[in-house]
């Protein structure tokens, strides 16, 4: 028993797939109903191997098979033949447009009978001129007027490219809506495309990177390689000639280089795979320039499938290295991945439907466009993100060099007069050497005057550029707090600085040379300012949320209101400072230490009453 029945199921699977394909298609009935009318199961086709069968041939064979879905034969050296019976009622319209969705067919010719019943035939395609086409439109479309009865449309199908296409019925009001859809659709994507060009050429160009020129050249290869299958190449440009092979044969293989290469720019390969890098690109470049001049010379669809081939082998070998350079920590090659990722997946959709692998429909038809819209659009904002950080570091290079330049001048007029002094010192030295002990020791006290000024000048320009530059971190320690105001006010006399201290909590996290650094900038501000018999208040007191709060304040001139957002700015001096030594360093330096340890500092100045800065410093952690 379960011998016969596996011999009954044998059976069903040998003879059902004959059935179905000795089975005719059924009628279409044009039954008035305007709009677009499923093919579906109502189309036959027929491959002619050689493409010498006529149509008397065609009409006569038993070779047709119903096909189920839409035409799907892929690359084929065959000529297609697809057969459509169609019932004409006596009321129903007469007009009606048969259009192939494809503009990379050869050649499409029409066999279908006109209202005086006579076989007329229509072309279309690559190879026809654009102006001899019999309607005005981007696809392959033949205008039908048909009389009542039943009729049966012959339609033969040549291509080096592929065939794989949707063919449908249109009333014509339906077919013209089509037409403008797509317009707009195109209109969009040409938009995109020109807008991210613009951008580009704004944008890249300052860049002056390889990267950048490379891109340029990809981008419009890549919109050659869009506006080709779009149709519209055709209609406007080689309306009255056949579009040259050349043309095709030079995009793809454009393509294939522009995109190799970019490549290797964005994944840097030159530097991490040499070797690699040299064969990757003479490989795909020989393989080009062959597959082109294949397509040139010969004229074959095989060298379209080689480029695809060498395409898709492309696609798969380059984002395989970037998702490893991005799992080693490469930020450009995750965008590699991001921004390639789109147009390339769009490649591989239209490649598979070319291959008959995917199945065709509005999303495998139009996969290339969306995904090179996506793809430009993204590059877009990569550039423009791009430029900005350039500028951006331009910037920084400008106003460090600035500085620099200002640093260098203030450093030669800060360190004359020191220099001065100890060059002066150190002549009477040598001219008297038996000069009184009190003149010895003035002439050695302004030496050491001398150097500590230019040591506090160094110091106040090392610290900065530990902050600036960030070479070496906050060094956060617990200290006593006590001890380093307490350093910080050993440079004057006891009658300058009073000091009022609340109980401090203990230890207390923060740097202390940095710490130490705020306490004598601040006190040196307030003792340059401050009438030479009044004192400078230092207050340090607690918050109960374990916070620190100094104030330095003097009796001073004050501050001008138009000066004071300006005091922590980098080299700035007010005009009472004008004169006296200084190198604008020391409330900018003030500043960036309280910054560094999350604090705050203000400055609350009168002019004729003086001037008080007041720094909060919250409570710290060790680091772990």
């Amino acid at each position: 028993m379960w011998i016969r029945l596996l011999w009954t199921f044998a059976l069903i699977w040998i003879l059902v797939p004959s059935v179905a394909r000795s089975q005719e298609a059924t009628p279409l009935l044009l039954d008035g109903a305007l709009g677009t009318l499923p093919l579906n199961g109502r189309l036959e086709w027929l491959e002619d191997p050689r493409g010498s069968q006529s149509l008397n041939d065609v009409q006569q064979s038993r070779a047709w098979q119903r096909l189920p879905g839409h035409l799907h034969v892929g690359f084929t050296s065959s000529a297609i033949w697809v057969r459509l019976t169609v019932k004409q009622p006596q009321t129903a319209a007469t007009d009606w447009v048969l259009v192939i969705d494809g503009t990379q067919i050869d050649e499409a010719v029409l066999h279908a009978p006109t209202d005086l019943t006579t076989e007329h035939v229509q072309r279309a395609g690559r190879q026809i001129p654009h102006v001899q086409w019999p309607m005005n439109s981007r696809t392959p479309a033949f205008r039908l007027r048909l009389t009542p009865g039943e009729h049966q449309l012959y339609l033969r199908l040549t291509s080096e490219h592929t065939l794989s296409n949707e063919i449908r019925l249109s009333s014509v009001d339906a077919f013209h809506q089509t037409e403008k859809m797509e317009s707009l659709f195109f209109g969009a994507f040409f938009g995109v495309y020109a807008l991210a060009l613009i951008l580009q050429v704004l944008f890249g160009g300052p860049i002056r990177h390889t990267t950048g020129a490379w891109y340029l050249a990809y981008t419009l290869t890549l919109g050659l390689a869009g506006l080709n299958p779009s149709g519209y190449l055709q209609s406007f440009v080689f309306a009255a000639q056949p579009l040259p092979v050349a043309l095709l044969s030079l995009v793809i293989s454009l393509a294939l280089v522009t995109l190799t290469r970019m490549c290797v720019e964005w994944l840097q390969l030159n530097q991490a795979l040499p070797r690699f890098s040299r064969w990757y690109q003479f490989g795909m470049t020989s393989l080009a320039v062959c597959a082109g001049a294949w397509m040139l010379l010969q004229g074959s669809q095989k060298a379209v499938e080689v480029i695809q081939l060498a395409l898709l082998a492309h696609t798969i070998l380059a984002l395989g290295m970037s998702v490893h350079f991005w799992r080693q920590g490469s930020s450009q090659a995750g965008y590699y991945i991001l921004i390639f990722g789109v147009v390339e997946l769009a490649a591989v959709i239209r490649f598979a439907r070319n291959e008959g692998l995917l199945p065709v429909h509005f999303l495998t038809d139009y996969a290339l466009f969306i995904g090179i819209a996506l793809h430009v659009i993204m590059m877009s904002v990569y550039l423009i993100v791009r430029f900005r950080n350039v500028q951006e570091a331009l910037a920084i290079e400008q106003r460090t060099r600035t500085e620099q330049r200002e640093f260098v001048g203030m450093v030669s007029h800060e360190f004359k007069t020191p220099l001065a002094i100890i060059s002066t010192s150190v002549q009477q030295l040598a001219a008297n050497l038996n000069a009184p002990q009190d003149k010895v020791q003035e002439r050695a006290s302004n030496i050491r005057q001398a150097v500590r000024r230019m040591e506090r000048l160094l110091n106040d320009y090392l610290s900065v550029e530990r902050l600036d530059t960030a070479h070496q971190p906050m060094r956060l320690v617990a200290t006593d707090f006590f001890e380093v105001i307490e350093e910080a006010v050993t440079d004057w006399p006891l009658e300058r600085i009073r000091l009022q201290v609340d109980e401090l909590p203990e230890p207390w996290v923060c740097d202390p040379d940095m710490i130490r650094i705020v306490l004598r900038n601040l006190l040196e501000n307030a003792d340059r300012h401050a009438p030479p018999h009044t004192r400078i208040d230092l207050t340090v007191r607690s918050a109960s949320d374990g916070s620190l709060r100094l104030s330095v304040r003097d009796i001073g001139e004050g501050v001008p209101p138009d000066e004071q957002p300006k005091l922590f700015q980098k080299f700035f001096r007010g005009r009472a400072s004008q004169g006296t030594p200084g190198a604008g360093l020391g409330l900018y330096l003030v500043a960036r230490i309280v910054a560094a340890h999350h604090g705050q500092i203000s400055v609350d100045s009168t002019i004729g009453q003086g001037t008080c800065f007041i720094v909060h410093l919250p409570a710290m952690k060790l680091p772990v």
